[in-house]
């Protein structure tokens, strides 16, 4: 995908909870480079020791078969999610990180809300994503909206620690 093919990708708005609206539209390099080093700062990323440069790198990066997203909430970039549409009879949410200060706002929800959607419009049968073992608040999120464990990856992301593999099932 070319930074043209960026600009002309849909974006879509959300509502969230209480009618404030969520925008998802394509990242642009600028907002990968000041959430990549927001987010490096931040765990899973910081207890893992992810430099932000590795972050900016993986949020810029432009990706056949990914989808990088920018989450917008009252003017401003406050996270980024990347799909992989095309896995195990479903998309991949893999990755997912709203800055501190704009958690607890339902954006979350709103977002995993659509993805469902958009997926079950599509025929899939599953949505996907993985957490980190030391991030309890990812698992108990992914819980909440209907995620069962499908796997524990022993050594995935880092040796010692254990990533889980969550599946939805829609059908």
């Amino acid at each position: 995908m070319t930074d043209t093919a960026k600009s002309t990708a849909p974006t879509y708005e959300l509502t969230v909870a209480g009618g404030a609206s969520l925008l998802l539209s394509p990242l642009s390099e600028a907002d990968a480079q000041r959430l990549g080093a927001a987010f490096a700062a931040i765990d899973p990323w910081a207890a893992y020791g992810y430099a932000a440069e590795t972050l900016v790198k993986f949020l810029a990066t432009v990706e056949p078969g990914a989808q990088r997203l920018a989450l917008t909430y009252e003017g401003s970039v406050v996270g980024a999610v990347v799909i992989r549409p095309a896995w195990l009879r479903g998309p991949y949410l893999q990755f997912l990180a709203i800055l501190p200060g704009a958690q607890g706002q339902k954006l979350g929800s709103a977002f995993l809300a659509w993805m469902e959607r958009e997926a079950r419009d599509a025929g899939e049968r599953n949505l996907w994503v993985a957490a980190s073992e030391i991030n309890g608040d990812a698992i108990r999120f992914y819980l909440r909206h209907g995620f069962q464990p499908a796997a524990h990856l022993d050594d995935l992301a880092y040796d010692g620690r254990t990533e889980i593999l969550f599946r939805k099932r829609l059908v």
